[in-house]
């Protein structure tokens, strides 16, 4: 029987969790710590949590939202005067949602919020389930070679976006971890768009145009697994199982090749964030030299910020009224 391994932090408690990325082997609540302080780290460098924020805070279910609502409901306390409204998308999917909206229900209630949900069929008068087979069935060439994670991720991010301008909020708070925002960055070059790498960041730029509310990713730091793991040490509800529409998903074959590499390479991951990270001060200071501000048009329908004429949101609701 092999002896037991002491943390290197505390040096007193048994290590149980061992990160090969920094070998560190960690006893629970020194990991605990490690992971709130990667959330305040984010918080410091992006000032994402101030005095005064109504924080509409996504909510789906799985391990990285419920993480994110312990860890910000803690810094909230903390920093005070700061309003937490926890919002689930109800894209309707058969057999995943009710069980992720489940797990949802019991963190907030945990914590002493009530959960808000808003549905796709409030938004398009269909569930997802539907929308699919519609675009199976569609003879338009664009709506029909839509992933369907594609379709699902526009419209989740429209909605979440009209849910906290009806709140009232000032910001929305999303479970993008690192292992996220590395994949997000390499799939924008693999598909020749370094412009993707200026558009999406640790917190969105406010066009202040009273239609796109900033959003904020707190565990930009933090690794997905490392998420589960805090999960389960803090005995927070949260459901673990896939969409079953990811298997359409590009970003699959990136998530893949990341994980290889970290199993490989240990501390790869970090390094893309950091490579992102660099990239996108490195514009940012480019752009300010030079006062050029980032491309951003308004939707022609709905006049929110987007990229083209007529922002994807609300091209996917004109393929589906037509």
């Amino acid at each position: 029987m092999k002896d037991a391994i002491t943390c290197n932090c505390c040096q007193k408690r048994e290590a149980i969790i061992s990160l090969s990325y920094s070998g560190l082997d960690l006893c629970s609540q020194c990991f605990c710590e490690l992971f709130e302080r990667r959330v305040r780290k984010a918080n410091r460098d992006f000032a994402m949590l101030r005095r005064g924020d109504r924080i509409v805070v996504g909510i789906s279910g799985g391990k990285d939202s419920a993480a994110m609502l312990h860890v910000l409901d803690k810094m909230a306390r903390r920093i005070g005067s700061v309003t937490l409204i926890p919002v689930l998308i109800d894209e309707g999917i058969a057999g995943y949602r009710p069980k992720t909206k489940k797990k949802a229900q019991e963190l907030c209630k945990a914590h002493g919020y009530k959960l808000t949900i808003f549905s796709f069929s409030g938004l398009a008068g269909k569930r997802l389930d539907q929308i699919i087979k519609l675009r199976n069935k569609s003879k338009n060439p664009q709506f029909r070679t839509m992933g369907a994670c594609a379709i699902c991720g526009t419209l989740r991010k429209y909605l979440l976006n009209k849910a906290a301008l009806r709140l009232g909020a000032n910001k929305v708070a999303i479970g993008h971890n690192a292992d996220d925002i590395g994949q997000t960055f390499l799939m924008n070059m693999l598909r020749a768009d370094p412009e993707g790498v200026s558009r999406f960041g640790p917190v969105s730029e406010n066009d202040l145009d009273g239609l796109t509310v900033p959003r904020i990713k707190p565990l930009i730091y933090v690794p997905e697994r490392e998420s589960a793991y805090y999960c389960e040490l803090k005995g927070l509800p949260y459901h673990l199982g896939s969409c079953p529409y990811s298997v359409e998903a590009f970003r699959g074959l990136v998530k893949d090749f990341l994980n290889d590499s970290e199993g490989k390479y240990p501390g790869i991951k970090f390094n893309v964030l950091k490579s992102y990270l660099g990239l996108r001060m490195q514009l940012a200071e480019n752009d300010a030299k030079s006062a050029k501000k980032p491309a951003s048009n308004k939707c022609e329908k709905c006049g929110g910020k987007c990229s083209k004429k007529v922002c994807r949101a609300c091209q996917v609701l004109e393929f589906l009224e037509n």
